[in-house]
């Protein structure tokens, strides 16, 4: 997970979001997201989900990112 992990921030940072504007951007709390952003929990397939939703990410471009992130186009 510590790739997944990685690239979430990646994708905060790119959007200029903090931990807060991004939770808020998901629907949950700061405390919850930044816990999966620093690989103290797991993000399950629901966050998954959000997150494609919240930055309009196909599928394909989120394995990108989370697997190569030099080449994600998010």
């Amino acid at each position: 997970m510590e790739r997944e992990n990685r690239s979430l921030k990646l994708l905060r940072v790119k959007y200029g979001l903090t931990q807060e504007g991004m939770a808020t951007k998901l629907g949950m709390s700061r405390q919850s997201y930044a816990k999966i952003e620093n690989g103290m929990a797991d993000g399950n397939i629901q966050f998954w989900a959000k997150v494609q939703r919240a930055f309009k990410i196909s599928s394909e471009e989120m394995w990108h990112l989370i697997n190569d992130e030099e080449s994600a186009k998010v």
